[in-house]
Protein backbone atom coordinates (compact mmCIF):
# COMPACT_ATOMS: atom_id res chain seq x y z
CA UNK A 1 0.00 0.00 0.00
CA UNK A 2 0.87 3.42 -0.54
CA UNK A 3 1.05 4.61 3.35
CA UNK A 4 0.81 8.24 2.31
CA UNK A 5 -2.43 7.40 0.74
CA UNK A 6 -3.39 4.44 0.55
CA UNK A 7 -6.80 5.52 -1.87
CA UNK A 8 -4.20 5.74 -4.04
CA UNK A 9 -4.23 1.79 -3.95
CA UNK A 10 -7.69 1.38 -5.11
CA UNK A 11 -8.02 4.43 -7.45
CA UNK A 12 -3.99 5.69 -8.57
CA UNK A 13 -5.50 8.48 -10.30
CA UNK A 14 -6.08 12.17 -8.94
CA UNK A 15 -9.39 11.15 -7.23
CA UNK A 16 -7.17 9.68 -4.73
CA UNK A 17 -5.68 12.86 -3.58
CA UNK A 18 -8.58 14.93 -3.81
CA UNK A 19 -10.61 12.90 -1.84
CA UNK A 20 -8.21 12.38 0.78
CA UNK A 21 -8.36 16.04 1.40
CA UNK A 22 -11.65 16.09 1.33
CA UNK A 23 -11.58 12.61 3.69
CA UNK A 24 -9.10 14.53 6.20
CA UNK A 25 -11.60 17.65 6.84
CA UNK A 26 -15.17 18.72 7.84
CA UNK A 27 -14.71 21.98 6.41
CA UNK A 28 -15.97 22.83 2.55
CA UNK A 29 -12.79 24.15 1.10
CA UNK A 30 -12.60 25.79 -2.66
CA UNK A 31 -11.42 23.64 -5.77
CA UNK A 32 -8.32 26.02 -5.42
CA UNK A 33 -7.53 24.99 -1.87
CA UNK A 34 -7.94 21.65 -2.61
CA UNK A 35 -5.82 22.03 -5.77
CA UNK A 36 -3.38 23.09 -3.43
CA UNK A 37 -3.73 20.44 -0.87
CA UNK A 38 -3.75 17.55 -3.12
CA UNK A 39 -0.52 18.93 -4.93
CA UNK A 40 -2.60 18.68 -8.25
CA UNK A 41 -3.25 21.01 -11.12
CA UNK A 42 -5.92 22.84 -10.89
CA UNK A 43 -8.16 21.77 -13.80
CA UNK A 44 -7.62 18.41 -13.45
CA UNK A 45 -8.84 19.08 -9.43
CA UNK A 46 -11.66 20.39 -10.96
CA UNK A 47 -12.70 18.17 -13.39
CA UNK A 48 -12.61 15.55 -11.00
CA UNK A 49 -14.62 17.38 -8.58
CA UNK A 50 -17.86 18.23 -10.88
CA UNK A 51 -17.20 13.88 -11.77
CA UNK A 52 -17.39 13.20 -7.72
CA UNK A 53 -20.26 15.72 -7.65
CA UNK A 54 -22.35 14.08 -10.40
CA UNK A 55 -22.07 10.59 -8.30
CA UNK A 56 -23.31 12.29 -5.30
CA UNK A 57 -20.07 11.70 -3.29
CA UNK A 58 -18.78 15.29 -3.35
CA UNK A 59 -21.05 18.14 -2.42
CA UNK A 60 -21.24 21.61 -4.14
CA UNK A 61 -22.41 24.81 -2.59
CA UNK A 62 -22.18 28.17 -3.79
CA UNK A 63 -20.38 30.76 -1.81
CA UNK A 64 -20.46 34.12 -3.08
CA UNK A 65 -18.14 33.83 -6.19
CA UNK A 66 -16.74 30.46 -5.27
CA UNK A 67 -17.65 27.46 -4.92
CA UNK A 68 -16.75 24.98 -1.62
CA UNK A 69 -16.74 21.26 -2.00
CA UNK A 70 -17.27 18.77 0.97
CA UNK A 71 -17.02 15.01 1.35
CA UNK A 72 -21.02 13.76 1.11
CA UNK A 73 -20.55 11.45 4.72
CA UNK A 74 -23.92 10.25 4.49
CA UNK A 75 -22.79 8.52 0.78
CA UNK A 76 -22.70 4.81 0.43
CA UNK A 77 -19.46 5.23 -0.12
CA UNK A 78 -18.30 7.76 2.37
CA UNK A 79 -17.25 5.21 4.85
CA UNK A 80 -15.18 2.78 2.28
CA UNK A 81 -13.37 6.39 1.65
CA UNK A 82 -12.59 7.11 5.02
CA UNK A 83 -11.77 3.94 6.19
CA UNK A 84 -9.20 3.33 3.32
CA UNK A 85 -7.69 7.12 4.50
CA UNK A 86 -7.02 5.74 7.78
CA UNK A 87 -5.73 2.54 7.21
CA UNK A 88 -2.46 3.62 7.56
CA UNK A 89 -3.26 4.93 11.08
CA UNK A 90 -5.24 1.77 11.61
CA UNK A 91 -2.08 -0.62 10.41
CA UNK A 92 -0.24 1.15 13.59
CA UNK A 93 -3.45 0.75 15.92
CA UNK A 94 -3.50 -3.52 14.91
CA UNK A 95 0.33 -3.38 15.65
CA UNK A 96 -0.23 -1.63 19.04
CA UNK A 97 -2.26 -4.12 20.06
CA UNK A 98 0.09 -7.08 18.55
CA UNK A 99 3.43 -5.84 20.24
CA UNK A 100 1.43 -5.83 23.39
CA UNK A 101 0.51 -9.34 23.65
CA UNK A 102 4.62 -9.86 23.14
CA UNK A 103 6.03 -12.47 25.37
CA UNK A 104 8.62 -12.02 26.52
CA UNK A 105 7.38 -8.31 25.59
CA UNK A 106 9.98 -5.69 24.09
CA UNK A 107 11.42 -2.79 25.73
CA UNK A 108 10.66 -0.22 23.29
CA UNK A 109 9.14 -0.69 19.29
CA UNK A 110 9.73 2.79 17.67
CA UNK A 111 8.54 3.08 14.22
CA UNK A 112 11.15 5.42 11.87
CA UNK A 113 11.87 5.87 8.58
CA UNK A 114 9.79 7.05 5.91
CA UNK A 115 6.50 5.75 7.11
CA UNK A 116 7.24 7.53 10.65
CA UNK A 117 7.82 10.58 8.44
CA UNK A 118 4.54 10.01 6.46
CA UNK A 119 6.96 10.18 3.38
CA UNK A 120 6.25 6.25 2.26
CA UNK A 121 5.28 5.18 -1.09
CA UNK A 122 4.30 1.84 -2.20
CA UNK A 123 8.16 0.61 -2.76
CA UNK A 124 8.73 1.37 1.12
CA UNK A 125 9.93 -0.79 3.70
CA UNK A 126 8.17 -0.53 7.46
CA UNK A 127 11.13 0.18 9.38
CA UNK A 128 10.51 -0.80 12.98
CA UNK A 129 13.33 -0.74 16.20
CA UNK A 130 13.14 -3.50 18.38
CA UNK A 131 14.86 -3.19 21.96
CA UNK A 132 14.92 -6.11 23.87
CA UNK A 133 16.34 -6.76 27.38
CA UNK A 134 19.65 -8.04 27.73
CA UNK A 135 18.39 -11.05 29.52
CA UNK A 136 15.99 -12.15 26.36
CA UNK A 137 17.60 -14.71 24.17
CA UNK A 138 17.23 -13.22 20.48
CA UNK A 139 16.12 -16.94 19.21
CA UNK A 140 13.27 -18.86 20.91
CA UNK A 141 10.09 -17.29 21.94
CA UNK A 142 11.12 -13.80 20.98
CA UNK A 143 12.59 -14.82 17.30
CA UNK A 144 9.13 -16.61 16.64
CA UNK A 145 7.01 -13.69 17.75
CA UNK A 146 9.41 -11.20 15.69
CA UNK A 147 8.89 -13.24 12.39
CA UNK A 148 5.37 -14.05 12.81
CA UNK A 149 4.46 -10.02 13.19
CA UNK A 150 7.17 -9.13 9.89
CA UNK A 151 4.87 -11.60 7.90
CA UNK A 152 1.39 -10.53 9.51
CA UNK A 153 2.51 -6.65 8.59
CA UNK A 154 3.47 -7.46 5.21
CA UNK A 155 -0.07 -9.22 4.59
CA UNK A 156 -2.17 -6.45 6.11
CA UNK A 157 -0.17 -4.00 3.75
CA UNK A 158 2.06 -5.64 1.06
CA UNK A 159 5.28 -3.52 2.11
CA UNK A 160 8.37 -5.00 3.42
CA UNK A 161 8.93 -4.45 7.09
CA UNK A 162 12.51 -4.60 8.24
CA UNK A 163 13.37 -4.81 11.85
CA UNK A 164 16.50 -3.52 13.56
CA UNK A 165 17.17 -5.52 16.84
CA UNK A 166 18.95 -4.32 19.42
CA UNK A 167 19.49 -4.52 23.14
CA UNK A 168 18.97 -2.36 26.20
CA UNK A 169 23.23 -2.04 26.60
CA UNK A 170 23.64 -1.75 22.89
CA UNK A 171 21.47 1.00 22.63
CA UNK A 172 22.38 2.54 25.35
CA UNK A 173 26.05 2.62 23.59
CA UNK A 174 24.75 3.63 20.40
CA UNK A 175 23.33 6.36 22.49
CA UNK A 176 26.43 7.23 24.23
CA UNK A 177 28.25 7.48 21.07
CA UNK A 178 26.05 9.16 18.80
CA UNK A 179 25.42 6.62 16.16
CA UNK A 180 23.57 7.27 13.13
CA UNK A 181 20.51 5.07 13.92
CA UNK A 182 20.42 7.15 17.09
CA UNK A 183 20.19 10.76 14.72
CA UNK A 184 18.02 9.17 12.69
CA UNK A 185 15.20 8.22 15.72
CA UNK A 186 15.70 11.49 17.60
CA UNK A 187 14.85 13.40 14.19
CA UNK A 188 12.00 11.05 13.12
CA UNK A 189 10.62 8.12 16.04
CA UNK A 190 7.53 7.52 16.93
CA UNK A 191 7.25 4.44 19.82
CA UNK A 192 4.75 2.25 19.72
CA UNK A 193 5.74 0.64 22.58
CA UNK A 194 7.78 1.66 25.36
CA UNK A 195 9.06 4.18 27.16
CA UNK A 196 8.60 7.99 25.79
CA UNK A 197 11.00 8.53 23.22
CA UNK A 198 13.37 10.99 25.32
CA UNK A 199 13.48 8.75 28.60
CA UNK A 200 14.30 5.84 25.75
CA UNK A 201 17.11 7.62 24.10
CA UNK A 202 18.74 9.32 27.38
CA UNK A 203 22.09 8.51 27.92
CA UNK A 204 22.85 5.72 30.85
CA UNK A 205 19.45 4.10 30.29
CA UNK A 206 19.27 1.15 31.77
CA UNK A 207 18.95 -2.21 29.52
Amino acid sequence: MDPSNPLRTLAPTVDADVLQVLARTQRPLSGVTVANLSGRSYARTRACLHRLVEHGLVTAQDAGSAVLYALNRQHVLADPVLAAVGSTASVEALLVERLAGWDPPARAVVLFGSWARGEAGPDSDLDLLLVRHDAVDADGAWGEQVHATGQALEVLTGNAVQFVQITGSQLATAVREGQPLIIGLRQDGRVLAGPPLRELLAVGATA
